[in-house]
């Protein structure tokens, strides 16, 4: 059977898309890039905001209009959404022929089976106790970089987010583990390791007394042919000296973290149940500048939580105005159906939402050209990823994530390979990317 994927929502998603593609492969399916060549198709869908659902949503009814053309035969959704509201979709979606929640994303040819012999079901058990979302991937990011996914669930409870509720508590995988497919990447070219978690920094808290990541990274960083190693997605509350001082010292951990604050009011954190206050946020700023050279640091803010006053929001404005984020993303609070917050007094009207979210990122576009501006003269290694003329080619340095941070072009009169790291000159910015020159 031709078999055809969307994979939406975050990075962890595509992780387990790409087991679920390796797996239907191994069972004898064909994965097709055309979902108009498809006999079935999986979207594996996002359910953490309502915003994320809605875009899961009309990714369904539109690949279902495939069906009425006859040209697609089984529609799955997989994924958040479908372990949240399984059959609450199938009674909604009558197009919809299966949903499959995130149990084991790794038995998916089997539920397939099921489908393609008519049955209608739904397969959206609790969350497993152990990591089980793993098995060979069959890689949809650009040359040179893949994504390890070393933990699933959190343990954590801020007020704002159901995802404990939906993916379960930590459950963190064997070192060994990693390491093994850590070794199965190197082998398919793969230079750069993007370490993602529902929080990476309390990776191995759930199978270890002693602190994991910093373990785990010490041992990545002893792979021959690996050359960056990226973290992402971690809690300001677990962010040891123990991780920070291999982020100074291992070389092949790059300067650049990505630490989630939400906020930098002590008043709303305590709300968001974040554990930590905004002297915490300084200090450990702070640290991390002092002690890791050539640092790069993205975070992510939330505008508009309930009872977040003008003087609640300056306090933010002030703090990354201050604190010179390289990378911010912002975005406005949704009261979330299940979380805490979502009951709480005080709810901020939407349009006050979108205009503090506005000045946040007009405040942030400022900071990171003028970042972006200082690199200019510099001389960066740039994993090269596409080409998009005979002249010029696109990649990311050491201090820009995939699919969040900007991109640098880089024109020469050379043929570069994609998936290589080549020496650039920074000559120039454009918006949020880079521009440099190979020569």
């Amino acid at each position: 059977m031709n078999i055809g994927f969307i994979s939406l929502g975050c990075s962890k998603n595509r992780v387990d898309t790409e087991v679920m593609m390796a797996a239907l492969k191994k069972a004898g399916h064909k994965i097709v890039n055309s979902l108009e060549r498809a006999d079935l198709v999986i979207v594996n869908t996002c359910g953490f905001i309502t915003p994320a659902k809605e875009e899961s949503i009309e990714a369904i009814i539109e690949t279902a209009e495939l069906k009425k053309k006859g040209s697609l035969q089984f529609l799955v959704a997989a994924g958040c959404l479908s372990q949240r509201y399984g059959r609450e979709l199938l009674l909604e979606i009558p197009e919809l022929d299966g949903v499959f929640g995130i149990s084991s994303v790794s038995s998916m040819a089997g539920f397939v089976n099921r489908i393609a012999q008519g049955e209608r079901a739904c397969f959206t058990e609790a969350p497993p106790t152990e990591y089980s979302e793993k098995g060979p991937r069959i890689l949809t990011t650009p040359p040179g970089s893949a994504y390890l996914k070393i933990s699933e669930g959190c343990n954590n409870s801020c007020s704002y987010c159901v995802i404990p509720s939906i993916r379960g508590k930590l459950r963190s995988r064997e070192i060994n583990e990693l390491l093994n497919e850590a070794v199965q990447l190197l082998k398919m070219g793969i230079k750069e390791l993007v370490l993602v978690a529902q929080d990476t920094s309390a990776y191995g808290h759930d199978i270890s007394p002693q602190p994991a990541l910093p373990i785990l990274l010490r041992e990545l960083s002893k792979l021959d042919g690996l050359e960056w190693i990226r973290l992402m997605y971690l809690h300001p509350l677990y962010l040891s000296d123990d991780i920070i001082d291999v982020v100074a010292y291992e070389n092949k951990v790059l300067p650049y973290l990505d630490i989630p604050i939400q906020h930098a009011s002590s008043k709303i954190l305590k709300l968001m149940h974040r554990q930590h206050d905004n002297r915490h946020l300084r200090t450990m700023i702070n640290k991390l500048r002092a002690r890791i050279p050539n640092l790069t640091l993205r975070t992510t803010v939330m505008l508009g939580f309930p009872g977040e006053e003008e003087k609640d929001f300056a306090e933010l404005y002030e703090f990354v105005a201050e604190s010179q984020f390289d990378w911010l993303g912002a975005f406005s609070f949704v009261p979330e159906e299940g979380s805490k917050a979502a009951l709480m007094p005080n709810q901020i009207e939407d349009e006050i939402k979108v205009e503090r979210r506005d000045k946040i990122l007009r405040l942030q576009q400022k900071i990171t050209r003028q970042k972006n501006l200082a690199r200019v003269n510099s001389r960066e290694k740039v994993l090269i990823s596409s080409q998009l003329s005979k002249n010029l080619f696109v990649g990311r340095t050491y201090f820009q994530a995939p699919e969040v941070d900007g991109l640098t072009l880089v024109k020469t009169d050379f043929k570069l390979t994609k998936g290589d790291l080549v020496d650039v000159q920074l000559v120039g910015v454009r918006n949020y990317d880079m521009i440099g020159e190979y020569q």
